[in-house]
């Protein structure tokens, strides 16, 4: 029996196995626990030299083990088995990330690092290479796009009798998604100007978001309302051609697959206005309004109710009324021929400005008849002493009212009414008549306080405290 046979069931002999195994590998790196824990508390740039000598080693015996395969007889010994990298930090792995990092070990990077890096640059959609996808355009190619050749084939044919389609530029699209564009942007008018200025008109650059690092560049909405005009300075007419298409705007702004659900809002806010009888009588009375429940909406996107359109409507209806009342005492004020009689308040004798002069007084209160036009004797402000608008168009303003000098201005006008800096509401009839007006109200409901300075003294009329206006 040899030596390899071994006694199997009933005594008969059996050939062993031979051991096809390879020995267990040995360590080269870590070795034992002692050096593991010594290669842990190595510094970053002690790891890294110590695996670009293993890489370096590794490289040689695999090449030794390739020549040994290819000619054993010039080389009789296989190169040994690959010495494992000295594991990195995950935190310091990382940080190879950002390049400024990376560059400042350029020295000490090993392939399979820098292997590594290259992958992770990759994976960035910002990093990846155009370069099959883009493939090189011959030189006709470049003339024809450096000198933006046009297609004639693309002409859009002219349709006699077919109405105007309003064009909104993506400029509007990143503007509102920022900051509320006026009403006034969207007249027909100030489209067109969007559409062929486009790349032209001033922009500012907005703040990133959460979770970007840029911003973007937006329309310059302070300095094209100057040219475009301001919110409340159209007429009912363009107000009405506006909303048409503020709302066709707000259409191409609903999310797929959801209907009409956000431009639905819109339809119902201007077709509310659009739906009253003395929507026109009254504009002037309810534009106010209309653009603050455009701004609250805008601001907390919140559900259209009908309830509260009907409550501030129904205020401005009051409100004209009153004003009307205002200008039917001032009426009584003018003879026939025009001219003031002894009646109309005149200046203080401690005035610093000099009386004005009947043909520069107004006609009208502070605030202008309902119509959406202006009247022929246009209005002086009580907050801001200017003449061409009335006090409304100061209602709930979020931003500082100042005087024509620059200096701030003393009254606001809060829910329609004109009060003090500390909420107390004042007499408008006090302020354009003065001493000559006749009060329904109160002693304390009204406070005859001058609305320009506070001054029980004189009223704001008087031009006591404040020029007259010279426009």
């Amino acid at each position: 029996m040899t030596d390899n046979a071994v006694t199997g069931p009933g005594g008969a002999a059996v050939q062993a196995q031979p051991n096809t195994q390879p020995p267990p590998r040995l360590p080269r790196t870590h070795t034992n626990p002692t050096i593991i824990q010594l290669l842990k508390s190595l510094p970053l740039i002690s790891k890294l030299q110590k695996n670009k000598e293993i890489e370096d080693k590794n490289a040689e015996r695999a090449l030794k083990t390739l020549n040994h395969t290819q000619d054993m007889t010039a080389f009789p010994d296989a190169g040994s088995e690959a010495a494992s990298l000295v594991t990195l930090d995950p935190e310091d792995l990382d940080r190879f990330r950002v390049p400024s990092f990376a560059l400042s070990f350029r020295d000490y990077i090993y392939s399979s690092l820098a292997k590594w890096i290259a992958d992770e640059e990759i994976k960035d959609p910002k990093n990846k290479r155009k370069a099959l996808d883009d493939p090189k355009i011959t030189s006709d190619e470049a003339r024809i796009a450096k000198r933006r050749c046009m297609n004639g084939r693309k002409l859009t044919p002219w349709i006699v009798g077919a109405p105007w389609h309003a064009s909104f530029p993506q400029s509007l699209f990143d503007t509102e998604g920022c900051v509320m564009v006026p009403l006034s942007f969207f007249l027909n008018e100030n489209l067109q100007i969007l559409n062929v200025e486009a790349s032209t008109l001033p922009t500012v650059k907005t703040n990133p978001n959460p979770g970007e690092t840029k911003g973007i560049s937006i329309l310059d909405v302070e300095k094209l309302s100057v040219r475009f005009g301001r919110e409340l300075s159209l007429d009912f007419s363009q107000w009405t051609e506006a909303a048409g298409n503020v709302y066709l705007f707000q259409k191409e702004r609903d999310e797929p697959n959801t209907g009409d659900a956000h431009s639905e809002w819109y339809d119902q806010h201007f077709g509310f206005y659009i739906a009253q009888n003395d929507k026109v009588r009254l504009y002037d009375a309810w534009k106010a309004d209309e653009l603050k429940f455009r701004q609250e909406h805008w601001a907390c996107y919140g559900e259209f109710k009908g309830s509260r359109y009907d409550q501030a409507f129904a205020l401005s209806e009051k409100q004209h009324a009153m004003m009307a009342e205002i200008r039917d005492m001032m009426a009584t004020n003018k003879t026939p021929s025009g001219r003031d009689n002894g009646n109309f308040p005149k200046s203080s004798p401690n005035s610093k400005y000099p009386p004005r002069r009947s043909s520069d007084r107004p006609s009208s209160s502070s605030f202008p008849s309902g119509s959406g036009r202006s009247s022929s004797s246009p209005s002086d402000c009580l907050i801001c002493a200017e003449r061409g608008h009335d006090s409304r168009i100061h209602n709930d303003t979020s931003t500082a009212v100042k005087f024509k000098d620059g200096k701030a201005t003393w009254a606001r006008c809060t829910n329609r009414a004109l009060v003090t800096p500390n909420n107390r509401v004042l007499c408008i009839n006090w302020n354009v008549r003065g001493s000559n007006s006749i009060c329904a109200h109160g002693k304390d409901e009204r406070a005859h306080l001058c609305s320009f300075c506070g001054s029980k003294d004189h009223h704001a009329l008087s031009w006591t405290c404040r020029p007259p206006p010279s426009n």
